[in-house]
């Protein structure tokens, strides 16, 4: 068998295949309790009864609090025993190739092991046992969930700086983006192998305009090195070298415009990112806030020319805009290291998203 993760340690990341989705991953449904299930078949009698029990107990998966995932290995389940996901807050995933049943230790080359685990809000094992111990991780959960919360005096790792664009700085960039042809925004997706630009409305609503006029990027990319790199390093014990990404965003109310959970670097093209950067550049709208769902349901929201500095791998949103406009400046920053692993997978990155990035060296003071 594999390692078996324990208690307090960060339950491993997967993606695999869901009904619907050929690579779901888990990792993005942080910030909810989940139970996870190896029971590797319902043919046998133990994992069918630690399932059964599950089911019956659905009212826990609300999908908002908590969530189950069942696993299995046998692809009779699929076909011919009917599970099915159901929403808000059941779903299956097929390992066919026992992958994720090897991460998690539940299986090796010829065994499996029926268990699970209780897996918190920050994405760390709570909880594991054997399938027949299905009704105490249930009940676990159940008392978690009635528990007083105290999530709202967590605070998500981010920093926090105002005064990075002086108010004519925002201005100028709300004006470029005016003038300029805001294109429908998508993100980074790994399909086929390969990293491509990838637009999904259900995902995110929003528009862009990529900066191009060479004395507005070195404008930019003054501020950024002279205001807030020095500042992630004294703060965060990094130094940033190079800024990806020179965009001005728009979200709107007239589209709810969001950003779902999502992480920067989750894909090859996206693995050399460390920090992300949100520069908001007016007010005067409501919602369009930050949120960081593993480290609970608090919002961020920088002043106007303030920056929110945060880790590329930190599960976040942008919660809709419900009233007004939201404009912001969010480019990406990197070192050597990140742009090794840039050029070492730049032939994994499409040449349309190649083609909608800008960089530049812009090494901070020591």
């Amino acid at each position: 068998m594999g390692k078996i993760p324990q208690v307090g340690e960060p339950a491993p990341f997967f993606a695999a295949a869901t009904d619907g989705v050929e690579r779901y991953s888990l990792d993005v449904v942080a910030g909810r309790w989940i139970v996870l299930m190896f029971f590797g078949t319902v043919g046998q009698a133990a994992p069918a009864e630690g399932l059964a029990l599950a089911l019956e107990r659905r009212d826990l998966f609300n999908g908002a609090d908590a969530a189950f995932f069942g696993v299995s290995v046998d692809p009779a389940d699929r076909a011919q025993r009917g599970l099915v996901n159901s929403d808000p807050g059941v779903r299956f995933f097929w390992d066919f190739d026992l992958a994720v049943s090897r991460l998690y230790g539940a299986a090796d080359d010829t065994n499996l092991r029926p268990c699970l685990f209780l897996i918190d809000p920050a994405f760390r094992i709570a909880m594991s046992a054997p399938i027949e111990a299905t009704g105490v991780v249930l009940d676990r959960l159940a008392r978690e969930l009635a528990a007083v919360p105290t999530a709202e005096a967590q605070f998500a790792p981010v920093l926090t700086l105002p005064r990075i664009f002086e108010p004519e700085l925002c201005e100028a960039l709300i004006a470029y983006y005016r003038a300029g042809g805001p294109t429908v925004s998508g993100f980074a997706k790994d399909v086929g192998g390969q990293t491509v630009q990838h637009v999904d409305t259900f995902m995110k609503r929003r528009s862009d305009v990529l900066i191009e006029d060479e004395a507005v990027l070195d404008a930019i990319t003054a501020r950024l090195r002279d205001r807030l790199f020095p500042m992630i390093r004294r703060a965060l014990g990094w130094q940033a070298q190079h800024i990806e990404r020179y965009l001005i965003c728009r979200y709107g109310d007239e589209e709810q415009g969001f950003f779902s959970r999502h992480r920067d670097d989750a894909t090859a093209g996206t693995a050399h990112r460390r920090f992300a950067v949100s520069v908001n550049l007016n007010d005067g709208y409501e919602g369009g806030e930050l949120r960081f769902p593993e480290f609970g349901p608090r919002t961020y929201r920088p002043p106007v020319g303030g920056a929110t500095v945060f880790a590329c791998g930190l599960l976040h949103e942008a919660t809709p805009v419900t009233k007004g406009e939201r404009f912001v400046f969010v480019p990406f920053l990197y070192d050597e290291e990140g742009a090794r692993i840039r050029r070492q997978n730049m032939s994994k990155v499409s040449v349309e998203l190649r083609e909608s990035r800008r960089d530049r060296r812009a090494k901070g003071r020591r």
